[in-house]
């Protein structure tokens, strides 16, 4: 009998605001979206106190591509699982920067932002993009952008690219983990962003087995399968599908564009042929 488990995901979306922001759109499609992704686990509990490691090798992905379904399946071979092992979760470590490319249409009333620097963000810094009235007149390129230390509004953290100010983001909680997800962890080491660490505790992210070897590089996050799946004796086939159209986020602050992680939703078909 053919059993098949679907997962559907939003992933990456992480709510990191400028306090007030109150313009147009938010996000907009983007046609590179290449992600880092360095770890997976299947796990037995929605906490991965029970996990069997599916692989540990980096792999960079053009997630917005065609081909995007197949680059990340062929990721980590599915050969070895325990047979008669019943998953209900996976875990997912991921490096925090990301390169895109793509634009928010009217972002600013009626000018656009978009990709136009090279310009890399930082943890503490944003990426500046450019803007225009019509960025599909505009040349594109691949910007790298971050998954920021944001500290709320205690104290200026993150710093704008268009001069010396900085601006107040919004806290990493567990309310504010990406869509769809049981816990995340953004990886900062405990005692350098406090913050931002404090979503890597026990009780905020229910796991116990990933904060201690958190990272200032890498986020990862626990999604719930659709419904749990028992391994048989045939190894599984998974078949992914991505959606990048509200993959880029941008931020107009004060005179300019800062380019933010957006959306990317994908679903994922597990089948034992």
């Amino acid at each position: 009998m053919k059993v098949k488990l679907k997962i559907i995901i939003s992933v990456f979306f992480i709510s990191l605001f400028y306090a007030g922001s109150s313009y147009s759109a938010d996000t907009g499609r983007a046609d590179v979206y290449k992600v880092t992704m360095e770890e997976l686990h299947f796990c037995e509990d929605s906490a991965c106190a029970a996990y069997t490691k599916v692989c540990d090798t980096t792999k960079v992905a053009d997630i917005a591509s065609v081909t995007a379904g197949a680059d990340v399946a062929s990721w980590c071979p599915l050969t070895g699982l325990p047979i008669g092992t019943t998953f209900s979760h996976l875990r997912v470590k991921l490096n925090r920067a990301f390169t895109i490319q793509g634009m928010v249409v009217d972002k600013n009333s009626t000018t656009d932002c978009y990709t136009g620097s090279t310009t890399a963000a930082t943890a503490t810094a944003t990426a500046q993009g450019d803007e225009h009235a019509d960025a599909t007149t505009q040349t594109l390129v691949e910007q790298e952008i971050y998954l920021y230390d944001a500290r709320g509004n205690n104290g200026d953290y993150i710093a704008g690219t268009a001069g010396a100010n900085a601006y107040w983001w919004s806290f990493y909680t567990h309310a504010g983990r990406p869509t769809g997800a049981t816990s995340w962890c953004l990886g900062t080491i405990a005692g350098t962003h406090n913050e931002a660490a404090g979503v890597c505790a026990d009780t905020n992210t229910t796991s116990a087995t990933w904060d201690d070897s958190a990272s200032a590089t890498t986020t990862q996050i626990i999604y719930p399968f659709t419904s749990s799946f028992t391994v048989g004796p045939v190894a599984p086939k998974v078949t992914l599908t991505f959606d990048s159209s509200n993959g880029l986020g941008a931020e107009w602050l004060g005179s300019a564009c800062e380019m933010t992680v957006g959306t990317v939703k994908f679903t994922a078909t597990l089948s034992d042929n």
